[in-house]
């Protein structure tokens, strides 16, 4: 290569600078040299660049290459900083484990893989401290496993954790993984947590009598209700577990309602299929929300007023028939035919419509007007007795409330009394 001879001239200046201690003004501007940025790094070192951009976490966002290696061949030695100089053990039990680089990747701190761990649990728990508590308050199979047969990776992401239908049958074949969580929180399975929003159908997987019952005389508490609205918690638990009917049945809101002892007769699932039976004397219980028929035994007094209810209602809405104790005024009465007359709380207050009562009924105790009704060729053989004995047993119509007056004044005022000429309403003569 040939030199020009300016080019050997300013060599032999700068020869000549140097040998005086003078540095030249090329020479000078070559020394000053920029300071290196991450974006440097990133031009050798692209893969730790890539996992930083990546999954860097704080260890991108906090930090930057040069807060941890602060110099680099030839000018400095490599130094690669321990975890501790940031991580101090004092700060957290979970820096005060060793092999920190078992699980983390200094570029890529979120932990992927917890294979590697040969104590999983041991290392978990000092940061998932919750999670330990949850273990020793509510010990189930689960405390006894290793983080690691649930948690194939670190996070709740898809695919971190092995959902509960992995390794549980399902109660319903319709189960999601968070219809599982509604109830069962993974690290405490037996202690249950409701909330409103959970189905009935999951609670009859394993309580199914009961939600049959339920379904089938619930009443109110099917369909104004929910199960986790009664029960709040599930045992284990201690409270919130069985509610107390006051909670919703409040004693001012009734009279009945601060009647004692609610389960005696209502079973909370089949609250309206009422079991008397365990109740002595019952009578002072049915009155509080049966008023009107305590009034009519207190108005009209018989042998059924000094009774207890469940002498004749065995079940709630449900009655004995008369026939059951009474015998019939004829063999061939129905219950039905009693009731035309007489009524179960009031039996001495006779009271019956106009129409629809057999004379045979009437006769059964009325024996002779009866037959004489029978030998009658007059129309009133042909009536019922309640078309004059009206309303009420023993009301007795006046003759001119039919006939007014038929004769002439004279007969009237002579012959006051109908029956001098005519026998009788049953025996009747024209």
């Amino acid at each position: 290569m040939r030199f020009h001879p300016s080019h050997l001239l300013t060599v032999l200046l700068s020869v000549l600078l140097l040998s005086s201690g003078q540095t030249p003004a090329w020479a000078a501007a070559e020394q000053t040299v920029p300071p290196l940025t991450d974006a440097d790094c990133i031009k050798c070192h692209r893969q730790p660049a890539r996992d930083i951009a990546e999954r860097g976490g704080a260890h991108k966002t906090a930090i930057g290459c040069f807060d941890c290696h602060q110099s680099h061949p030839p000018a400095g030695k490599a130094v690669i900083p321990s975890c501790s100089d940031c991580h101090g053990p004092k700060d957290a039990a979970h820096f005060a484990l060793q092999g920190c680089q078992d699980c983390h990747a200094p570029h890529a701190p979120g932990i992927s893989d917890l294979s590697a761990l040969p104590d999983a649990t041991a290392a978990c728990l000092t940061c998932h401290e919750a999670v330990g508590k949850d273990f020793k308050q509510h010990p189930s199979l689960h405390a006894d496993q290793a983080c690691t047969d649930c948690h194939c990776g670190h996070g709740l992401a898809s695919g971190q954790f092995s959902p509960c239908l992995d390794c549980h049958e399902p109660h319903q074949e319709s189960m999601q993984q968070q219809d599982c969580t509604g109830c069962h929180a993974p690290h405490r399975p037996t202690a249950y947590a409701f909330s409103p929003s959970t189905p009935t159908r999951w609670c009859a997987a394993c309580h199914e009598e009961t939600v049959a019952n339920l379904d089938a005389h619930g009443g109110a508490h099917k369909t104004a209700i929910t199960c986790s609205d009664c029960h709040q918690n599930h045992p284990p638990a201690e409270s919130g577990v069985i509610p107390a009917c006051a909670d919703c049945h409040a004693p001012g809101a009734a009279e009945h309602y601060r009647v004692d002892g609610c389960l005696r007769c209502h079973n909370p699932h089949e609250p309206l299929r009422i079991d008397m039976s365990a109740v002595s004397p019952v009578k002072p219980i049915c009155l509080s929300c049966h008023a009107a028929p305590g009034r009519e035994m207190h108005n009209w007094p018989s042998a059924h007023a000094e009774m207890d209810c469940n002498e004749c209602h065995a079940e709630h809405g449900l009655a004995s028939s008369c026939l059951d104790c009474h015998d019939g005024h004829s063999s061939d009465m129905a219950y039905a035919d009693c009731l035309k007359c007489h009524q179960p709380h009031s039996p001495t207050a006779l009271q019956f419509g106009q129409s629809g009562i057999a004379p045979q009924l009437c006769g059964s105790c009325h024996r002779q007007p009866l037959k004489e009704l029978g030998a009658t060729d007059t129309e009133h053989g042909n009536l019922e007795c309640v078309f004059c004995h009206r309303r009420t047993h023993k009301v007795i119509l006046s003759c001119d409330n039919c006939h007014g007056q038929p004769h002439d004044a004279g007969i009237h005022r002579q012959f006051s009394d109908c029956n001098h000429c005519h026998q009788g309403p049953h025996a009747l003569r024209n």
